[in-house]
């Protein structure tokens, strides 16, 4: 619901936000309620119902927080002049530092989003944006000679994603015990050799630093 607040009370909603970030990330959603939030950002209980409709409703509020928080993490494109090898090894630090940045949040949207079809859904979407960034990068070098043009773009596109995702899933949330530069270049060089692309340079670190394939390419 829409709701015009005060100054105090924009300052007493974003506690109730912060305060529902810590508490998520230490419980799980299924595990807190909303005078764990209220206690935690030392708000009355009643208070929490002058800013959200439910714990859904903050939970919602939170992962967008954190969507944006990555999505300004992974803005730092390579100019024009930038190779796609280069393009792919930058994406994918970018991706892995943002990831590691927000592991303990995005695997608990991973959770929810398998039982709560409105976050299921919300899920899909960022993913989407991800991908599909991917695959117009994909297509444009398919059409300029540069990788292979058998493949097709949506499809390599979603398989280098869940690659990535999954393993950097693994790493930070799992706690795989993972060197990050080499980690960096391994997934970079198997996307670039999964696409056709050839030359990448053989020491980890010879290149480029980051990327990733949830990251975005363009």
């Amino acid at each position: 619901m829409s709701r015009t607040l005060t100054a105090r009370g924009e300052r007493t909603r974003q506690r109730l936000i912060d305060a529902a970030e810590v508490v998520f990330g230490r419980q799980g959603f299924l595990e807190t309620k909303i005078t764990d939030i209220t206690a935690e950002a030392g708000s009355a209980n009643g208070s929490f119902y002058n800013y959200f409709d439910s714990k859904e409703d903050i939970f919602s509020v939170v992962i967008s927080r954190v969507n944006e928080r990555m999505r300004e993490q992974l803005d730092d494109r390579l100019g024009p002049g930038a190779t796609p090898r280069e393009r792919i090894e930058h994406a994918t630090g970018q991706y892995v530092r943002a990831y590691r940045t927000n592991a303990q949040m995005v695997a608990l949207l991973e959770q929810v989003s398998s039982v709560t079809p409105e976050f299921k859904a919300a899920r899909i979407e960022t993913r989407r944006r991800y991908t599909a960034r991917n695959e117009r990068s994909i297509r444009r070098w398919q059409e300029a000679g540069l990788m292979d043009a058998s493949l097709p773009p949506r499809y390599a596109a979603e398989a280098l994603a869940s690659m990535v995702s999954n393993f950097c899933y693994m790493w930070f949330t799992m706690e795989a015990d993972f060197e990050e530069d080499l980690a960096i270049h391994t997934l970079s060089r198997m996307w670039a050799n999964s696409l056709g692309l050839e030359g990448f340079d053989d020491e980890p670190g010879g290149g480029v630093p980051s990327g990733s394939s949830s990251a975005g390419l363009g």
